[in-house]
């Protein structure tokens, strides 16, 4: 299993978890298996996105669709900070 965590700064919590939950449905047709929107205690437009995937093929694929302009359109509605995020894939054992 792989999993990727995104972390990055939003203008506001509020709008960007609303737009999240929006297209939670469509994350399962991205390959995504489990999903997680964390909110951090001391700064609340510090978010941490964590999605599990079934391979590291699925997960790359995934990185790649989230390079599309739409995606950086989305990101912008929003209000994700760019210059603050931060991808990373693990191995999950």
């Amino acid at each position: 299993m792989i999993t990727l965590m995104a972390r990055h700064h939003v203008g506001d919590w509020d709008t960007w978890f609303e737009l999240y939950q929006a297209q939670r449905g469509q994350l399962s047709q991205m390959g995504v298996t489990r999903e997680a929107a964390l909110r951090s205690s001391t700064d609340g437009n510090d978010v941490v996105v964590i999605h599990e995937f079934d391979s590291i093929e699925a997960a790359q694929e995934f990185l790649k669709a989230s390079e599309a302009p739409e995606m950086a359109q989305m990101l912008e509605a929003a209000g994700v900070k760019p210059e603050t995020m931060t991808m990373e894939l693990f191995h999950t054992h």
